[in-house]
């Protein structure tokens, strides 16, 4: 299934109750949303066939992201590497859920990551991270 299929079809489907219309993203919510993005890229080839553009891609949404949620930039990286996983993307098909991060804690999800990028300081640091840096 192509992804604006699938586009079409959450779109088609009212996943947004009136207990949560107008709330915040969330970090979860941050996380599915890079991930189908990154797949998305990579359906229409734009990091197979230009890698320099994918890291940079991956930096500014990296960036982008912390405008909606302040703790989901470290996930960039994570977010684009799911999408680089077949299996992964049947999954979400086959479910259109992503349990891995749905409501995993803050903590819990920072603790799946590499330790090499869980730090994140903001574009004003005095000592810039990735995706600065």
């Amino acid at each position: 299934m192509e992804i604006d299929a699938v586009i079409q079809d959450e779109r088609a489907v009212n996943l947004i109750s009136a207990q949560v219309w107008g709330e915040h993203f969330k970090l979860d919510d941050c996380r599915v949303w890079m991930r189908l993005h990154f797949w998305a890229a990579r359906e229409v080839g734009l990091f197979a066939e230009h890698p320099a553009f994918m890291d940079y891609y991956v930096r500014f949404i990296g960036h982008f992201v912390s405008v909606y949620e302040r703790l989901a930039p470290p996930f960039a990286r994570e977010s684009a590497r799911w999408s680089a996983d077949p299996a992964n993307v049947e999954a979400y098909l086959a479910t259109k859920q992503m349990p891995d991060v749905v409501g995993v804690s803050p903590r819990e999800a920072l603790s799946q990551l590499p330790a090499a990028e869980r730090a994140y300081t903001g574009s004003s640091a005095g000592r810039l991270l990735w995706p600065y840096a």
